[in-house]
């Protein structure tokens, strides 16, 4: 006789939430498959179709009797012809799904009525086939290392679209002003440059310019840009009258580096494109046959521990050092190692991007004007300015070769002049990249530029050279150029702690036969907490053209002697000339200063080469500078042993305008976030923006912020301050902002002061175990009438109730309280309706 076995466990489980009363009247009859007996009800509910999870396990040759736990589908089964059909299979969205082959992940997707064989199987490829107990309903997924695809962690994310929905505008300017006099004669003169932003989500226009010589005969206003610019989703579109540099996203154009454009460009090159830097350029990659760990050590010592469930990862190497350098790859599942390697981190600050094999591309055009100029046989000949046509594009891609290899190619045409330019990066090692750019143009000028830096491991010193070679053609309005400069630092104090530094250098320009040589040594002779001796030796030699050669020496020893933290005073020598010098510097950490220092000399000794009766003069400078809510800037004084004075004064700052308001900060960012904090009197909090801190004060606030970034932002109480705040709604923030955009935040806050006090009745008694409210909470007053209680400035407040319900209430004085306040006796009658107490008696 046949087992007969019925579907229990989990099967009757799911069935509880998918069958519809009505199968319980219905006719059917039970269904035979294979050796089990589906019920009638049962048989009713999977001929609609049922939604069954999942399972993936790898294959290991060996059969394990363990279920998996890891879910990475849904399968809709039903019963039809007396079998289990699958009709579809929909991949789950989960966080770490592990990642199936592209060519299983498209027959999974065109599963259509697939029947289950005598085995319980349906075989999906060569690499995965489902496996269905009839028994518990538990369908699995079995699966080969080639059905698996690696999951790469994204090297870039798309910023979302902008947080602002309103029209609004940022004004950033500098303003500097400069008075000089010497003797009988001085002069002055002032600029300002303002930078205007003005947006609507992520559309901005900028426009940019300067005004010279304000206060003087010789004024001159330039206008540099305007531009229309819609920087989103991965693409990039400038429109206007714009300047070179705002027209490149890739363009390399040396041909035209004073030139004006009336013209368009656009290209993939985006500021919303967010890159991740941090990322080893070539993805290392661990296979996890189970769900387990996989442990990176370097050298011995441990630097990561990551967990994955069963599949192909790549290793987060995000928290891991700079540099690159090699480490082991330990895959641990179940407590025991099961694969070991050796594998490569390649993370190098001057990596210019992270796609690798992603084409960056840009197009542009328009009308160009430029100073035609000719330096044709040293001679320097002004044609003016000259209006054209300019066309061009240009492209970039970054290779995961060495430690990265970036490559930019632009090609453009103007004024009949056909020009292409290439520049080639290659980091060899974190230690040594070579740097090679080329110009050519269809009238024969060529340009290369061929650059080589090298570190030394450990701090051991350095090495760099360059190389430019320059030929004019018939019309470009470039230089002929010959030059050659190589040179190296060494720290000899890595071999002997009794020596110091030294660097050499030689710069030769053959087109202006000119050679430069420069040698120096440093050495800090003695340091402790009283004194400071170095000495500094040099050479330097000098040839230019065809005057005789000139040869410097010199040899400086200084001795400063630290005062205090902000105070040193010393001497300087060289080749006989000896000047004295003292310097005052110190910062303030509170105030609307933030630094101020001077500085005095005077030579007491002069050399035998200076000419000139005495010892001179002294010379003396001093600086100051603020950072305030609303401006921030520096003036310094100077005067030098000549009697030449010289006064300057420079600031900065930035005006944001929203519909509703018109608010000053310091910063020179193109967007920000305005918080309204409506503070009635002096108050400060913190605004906590991506980490960083920035105190808040006043009715609002407007804090600069770089655009094309996501911030989350959070309002809290300033630990440093004596204010105390409840934020009711409003502390937490997300903004995304583009140029031009102001986020504007609008929280409920109440200034909260903790007053203390005793309540009396008429006759001097003592209001004692009575309730006091008000509109945020309430306490009790102790035996001798005393209580304490938080009170929000914008209502001060409280209402006593008595033990036969009279009713008192008083307005309390809180102008100018902070943090506490002591306010004495407050006498209160019942039934009357008002009872003040004028002011606080003491802060405590």
């Amino acid at each position: 006789m046949e087992r007969l076995g019925y579907i229990k466990g989990a099967f009757y489980l799911g069935m509880l939430f998918v069958v519809n009363p009505v199968f319980s009247s219905s006719l059917s009859v039970p269904v035979r498959i294979h050796n089990y007996i589906i019920p009638s009800v049962f048989a009713d509910a999977l001929q609609q179709g049922m939604t069954v999870p999942v399972f993936i396990r790898y294959d290991n040759g060996t059969p394990s009797g363990e279920r998996s736990r890891q879910k990475i589908a849904d399968a809709i089964i039903v019963v039809r012809d007396g079998a289990f059909w699958v009709n579809q299979i929909s991949l789950s969205e989960q966080p770490e799904r592990t990642e199936l082959s592209p060519q299983l992940n498209k027959l999974l997707g065109e599963i259509k009525a697939r029947n289950f064989n005598q085995e319980s199987k349906i075989y999906i490829n060569r690499d995965a086939f489902l496996t269905l107990d009839m028994k518990s309903f538990y369908l699995e997924m079995t699966v080969n290392k080639k059905a698996m695809a690696a999951a790469i962690l994204p090297r870039s994310n798309l910023l979302g679209e902008s947080s602002a929905t309103q029209a609004s505008s940022i004004l950033n300017y500098t303003f500097g002003s400069y008075y000089n006099k010497y003797q009988n004669t001085d002069s002055s003169s002032s600029y300002l440059t303002v930078d205007n932003t003005s947006a609507f989500r992520e559309h901005h226009l900028n426009v940019n310019g300067s005004a010279y010589g304000l206060g003087s005969s010789n004024q001159n206003t330039e206008l540099y840009r305007i531009m229309y610019e819609r920087d989103y989703q991965g693409h990039r579109l400038a429109v206007g009258m714009i300047d070179t540099w705002s027209l490149q996203s890739i363009a390399s154009m040396s041909a035209l580096n004073s030139s004006r454009i009336y013209g368009a460009s656009y290209g993939n090159v985006s500021n919303t494109l967010i890159e991740d830097n941090t990322l080893s350029l070539i993805p290392i990659v661990a296979f996890l046959p189970a769900a387990g760990e996989v442990h990176v050590s370097r050298e011995g010592r441990l630097l990561s521990i990551q967990n994955f469930p069963m599949g192909s990862y790549e290793i987060n190497t995000a928290r891991l050092p700079f540099g690159i350098y090699d480490v082991e790859i330990q895959v641990v599942v179940n407590g025991k190692m099961v694969n070991s390697r050796i594998a490569q981190i390649n993370k190098t600050f001057s990596r210019q991007s992270s796609l690798t094999d992603n084409i960056g591309w840009q197009i542009f055009s328009g009308m160009l004007e430029y100073n035609h100029t000719d330096y044709r046989k040293k001679r320097n000949i002004n044609y003016g300015k000259k209006e054209t046509w300019l066309a061009g594009l240009a492209f970039n891609n970054t290779k995961p070769w060495l430690a990265g290899v970036d490559l930019k190619s632009t090609f453009y045409g103007f004024d009949s002049n056909g020009v292409t330019e290439s520049e080639v990066n290659i980091a060899f090692t974190d230690y040594f990249n070579l740097n090679q750019q080329l110009l050519a143009a269809t009238e024969g000028s060529i340009q290369s530029t061929s650059t080589a830096n090298l570190a030394i491991p450990d701090g051991y010193g350095s090495f760099w050279s360059s190389r430019k070679i320059g030929y004019i053609g018939d019309r470009l309005p470039l230089r002929n150029d010959n030059y050659f400069s190589v040179g190296f630092s060494i720290n000899l104090h890595k071999f002997s702690p009794w020596l110091g530094s030294f660097s050499m250098s030689r710069n030769r320009d053959k087109y202006n036969a000119s050679t430069y040589t420069n040698a120096d040594y440093h050495q800090t002779l003695f340091s402790n907490r009283y004194a400071t001796i170095s000495i500094n030796m040099g050479l330097q030699r000098y040839h230019y053209h065809e005057s005789n050669e000139r040869q410097e020496k010199y040899v400086n020893i200084n001795a400063s002697l630290p005062l205090s933290s902000w105070l040193s005073a010393g001497f300087s020598s060289e080749n006989g000339s000896t000047l004295a010098n003292a310097t005052l510097q110190k910062g303030f950490d509170s105030g609307p200063v933030t630094s101020a220092g001077a500085s005095v000399s005077k030579r007491i000794k002069k050399g035998e080469s200076e000419t000139g009766n005495g010892n001179g003069g002294f010379a003396a400078n001093g600086y100051a500078s603020y950072d305030t809510k609303y401006n921030a800037g520096t003036l310094s004084v100077s005067h030098s042993s000549d009697k030449t004075t010289s006064y300057n004064y420079s600031s900065q700052g930035s005006v944001a305008l929203t519909p509703q308001s018109l608010n000053f900060g310091t910063g020179s960012e193109r967007s920000g976030v305005v918080i309204n904090t409506h503070f009635s009197e002096a108050g400060t909090m913190l605004a906590q923006i991506n980490g960083s801190h920035y105190s808040l004060s006043g009715k609002s606030n407007f804090i600069s912020l770089p655009p094309y970034a996501e911030y989350r932002i959070e309002l809290m109480n300033d630990k440093t301050s004596m204010d105390s705040v409840d934020i009711v709604n409003g502390r937490h923030s997300r903004v995304v902002l583009y140029p031009g955009n102001i986020g504007v935040i609008n929280p409920e806050i109440k200034q909260l002061v903790t007053v203390f006090g005793r309540i009396q009745k008429a006759d001097g008694g003592a209001f004692a175990n009575v309730e006091i409210h008000n509109h945020i909470g309430k306490t009790k007053t102790d035996a001798t009438g005393e209580f304490a209680m938080d009170v929000d400035k914008r209502y001060p407040v409280i209402t006593l109730v008595d033990e036969r319900g009279g009713i008192c209430e008083a307005v309390l004085n809180l102008r100018n309280a902070r943090g506490a306040i002591w306010m004495g006796d407050i006498r209160c009658e019942p039934q009357q309706k008002m009872a003040s107490r004028p002011e606080g008696k003491k802060r405590v």
